[in-house]
């Protein structure tokens, strides 16, 4: 095991969802998935790199999706979707943390999704630093990601191992030298 472990958020140390939000939230509130996706595949996109502030934004869309609440109860309930810690992995960053292992976090998030993990969930205490494509101004598919984590944690790229679910992203990190593994299961992970 290398000093410096960096995991992936969704999909490992957040379990993986059974359905997208647009999903859930189209089955929900009975809209149409069709008229949900625009905001994903676009302004969620900026958000993801800090080009926007989704708060802004979502009103016009709240609107077309009829939704009767206000912007932080939208974001409460789509938050609150997303967020089952997956406590194994959880245990396996303590106890490598406790042995001198700096545990990392690495995600594609927009800023309040972000901090409400951190804060409202508590992840923040439980890793040594986080990353987000938010702060970063580049997504994990992107080197430049990558290239500023190596940055941000002052060692060698073969220092890192990296865990993600999404084997592009993992593919990515070892462009430029990190060790990158795929997270298809607990056991596999665990040993």
């Amino acid at each position: 095991m290398n000093k410096e472990l960096l995991l992936d958020l969704d999909g490992i140390v957040i379990r993986p969802r059974k359905k997208y939000f647009s999903e859930t939230y189209s089955q929900d509130y009975d809209v149409p998935l069709e008229d949900i996706i625009p905001f994903f595949r676009d302004d969620y996109k900026r958000a993801a790199v800090g080009g926007i502030d989704i708060r802004e934004v979502l009103p016009t869309y709240l609107a077309k999706w009829g939704w009767k609440g206000t912007v932080d109860g939208f974001l409460r309930y789509w938050f609150g979707n997303e967020r089952d810690v997956d406590e194994k992995v959880l245990d396996i960053v303590r106890d490598l943390r406790q042995k001198g292992v700096k545990v990392h976090l690495a995600s594609d998030n927009e800023t309040h999704r972000a901090k409400y993990l951190m804060d409202e969930v508590g992840l923040r205490k439980q890793f040594d630093k986080v990353f987000f494509s938010c702060d970063l101004g580049c997504t994990k598919g992107e080197p430049q990601f990558f290239e500023k984590v190596i940055n941000g944690l002052q060692v060698k790229p073969e220092e890192i191992e990296y865990w993600d679910d999404d084997r592009k992203n993992v593919e990515v990190a070892k462009s430029v030298g990190i060790k990158g593994k795929v997270y298809t299961t607990f056991e596999e992970f665990k040993t």
